[in-house]
């Protein structure tokens, strides 16, 4: 199964259901989706996140449960985990999953790659968090790790998902 996973205009192609952050020297997963989506099978999505709120607090959710206690409201539907610090309007994690009718609203190179690779699953990741000290900000247009932005790519991971804030 390949899955699609988009950060701001940049599309991530991947068999893997994992996110993960290097710093060069080490690996840290942050995201990991348990279950996507599926009406007919009467799953949600679900996901594990480690990661920390702009504020610096530890935020752990498995299965969509917070683990440590951390101060956050979760936001769950059957297409989407949402994580908020108390007060803020957005998001420090947003994870939705499309239903394929709202492809046609994304990006064109976006939806090229849709049409061309037909995964099976196709999710954006947007919010403001850090992962071992590296700084994400994702937005519909752009995706910021620390000061370097990267928007309109298109990444064939065959290895997996692995974000970095160094500039290749």
């Amino acid at each position: 199964m390949k899955h699609a996973f988009i950060f701001g205009t940049t599309i991530f192609l991947c068999e893997q259901n994992t996110l993960t952050y290097s710093d060069g020297l080490s690996n840290i997963e942050f995201l990991r989706i348990l279950s996507f989506y599926n009406e007919q099978k009467g799953k949600v999505l679900t996901i594990e996140a480690n990661i920390n709120a702009p504020n610096g607090e530890t935020i752990r959710i498995s299965a969509n449960t917070n683990e440590n206690g951390a101060d956050i409201r979760l936001d769950v539907t059957k297409g989407r985990v949402k994580i908020f610090q108390p007060g803020h309007a957005e998001p420090v994690l947003d994870v939705y999953q499309f239903d394929p009718h709202e492809y046609s609203g994304l990006s064109s190179h976006v939806l090229n790659e849709i049409h061309a690779q037909h995964p099976d699953r196709v999710l954006t990741i947007k919010g403001n968090f850090f992962v071992g000290g590296a700084h994400f900000l994702i937005e519909n247009e752009k995706m910021f790790i620390d000061n370097n932005g990267y928007a309109n790519g298109v990444v064939n991971a065959h290895n997996g998902i692995i974000l970095s804030a160094a500039v290749a």
